[in-house]
């Protein structure tokens, strides 16, 4: 069952529960479900800049670029 499926058939058994105290614990899985979710995205301000600092390196100097090919050479196995 791919994944749509299964959050149309959780949605259906959802909407036949009439448990209060269920559909506060689901609701709650939920939120917190989603939390995590948007944590994990979330790229913290420091590494932000970090980045933003490379790019401006690069676009300084695009020659300091290696090519790929050339960097996997120098990668240990």
């Amino acid at each position: 069952m791919n994944k749509q499926a299964e959050k149309a058939m959780i949605i259906e058994q959802f909407k036949q529960i009439e448990d209060e105290n269920l559909i506060h614990a689901i609701k709650n899985m939920l939120d917190y479900a989603l939390k995590k979710e948007q944590e994990s995205l979330e790229v913290p301000e420091a590494h932000q800049k970090l980045v933003l600092e490379r790019f401006d390196k690069v676009r300084k100097d695009p020659d300091r670029l290696l090519d790929w090919d050339e960097a996997k050479k120098t990668l240990k196995p």
